[in-house]
Order: C-alpha cells, then sequence, then structure tokens
C-alpha cells in the first residue's frame, strides 16, 4: 500500500471541508442550518469574511498535506504543522465523544445530524493526517 496516500485523503478531506465552508459561508440559510452565531448571521459581509477566512485555513492544511506527500513543494515547518493541524483535527473530532455520552444518557444534550456529521468528518481526517504523518515521516526530513 502506498503510504501516500494517506496525506493525500487528508488533503482531500481539508479542500472537501474547504468548499463546504464556502457554500455555508455564501448562503445566510445554510449559515444557520449549521448554527451560525447570530451576529454573523446579520451581517452577511461578515459571514462571508470569516467563512471564506475559515475556508482559506482549510486549504492551507490541504496543501500541508500534499506537501508531506511531495505532491508539491516543501513546505515551511512542515512536520510541525502536520502535528498541529492533526491534533486541531482529532481534538474536534474528539466532540463524537459527547455525542455518545448523549445517547447513552449519560449527559443531557440534544444531537444534531449536522453536528454528528461534521464531527465525523473532523475525525476522520485528523486521523488520515495522524497516520500520514506518522507513516511518512522520515521522507518529509529537510534534505541538507
Amino acid at each position: 500500500m502506498n503510504k501516500k496516500i494517506w496525506l493525500k485523503g487528508a488533503a482531500g478531506f481539508s479542500f472537501f471541508m474547504a468548499i463546504c465552508q464556502t457554500v455555508i459561508s455564501l448562503s445566510p440559510a445554510a449559515a444557520a442550518y449549521f448554527q451560525a452565531p447570530p451576529g454573523l448571521l446579520e451581517n452577511r459581509s461578515q459571514l462571508v469574511l470569516v467563512g471564506e477566512g475559515a475556508a482559506l485555513i482549510l486549504v492551507i492544511f490541504g496543501l500541508y498535506a500534499l506537501s508531506g506527500a511531495g505532491s508539491i513543494p516543501r513546505l515551511p515547518l512542515l512536520r510541525l504543522g502536520l502535528i498541529g493541524i492533526s491534533s486541531l483535527y482529532l481534538l474536534r473530532g474528539l466532540f463524537f465523544i459527547l455525542t455518545v455520552l448523549i445517547v447513552l444518557g449519560i449527559i443531557e444534550g440534544e444531537i444534531l445530524i449536522q453536528g454528528v456529521i461534521s464531527t465525523l468528518v473532523f475525525l476522520a481526517a485528523g486521523i488520515a493526517y495522524a497516520v500520514g504523518t506518522a507513516l511518512n515521516w522520515r521522507e518529509m526530513q529537510i534534505r541538507r
């Protein structure tokens, strides 16, 4: 199995999330569905600005994954960046534990399908980044 596929898949997750973020930021109805803060829903230009800023960050994350896979030139602080990105995605993905606790009745709360799907996408992306980073660690060393 090609170990670079993990980082290429991770990049795919990031680019997919960036596209979704763009759609959400351009549609107040979609933003409301995904529970954007009322302040953003009332100010469309701020919604677009914040949403596209988030999308840009996700694109940069995808570029780091492609760089780690060797598909594009090496980006600065590549290994550290991939560790950070993996950690962020995994931490966000761990919100799935709250969903499980709600389903089991251990804590009270509302389960929203869009929240569950979002959490699972972040968890899958985090796993892809972490596994891809670990498998490709040596190949990402700085060549002197």
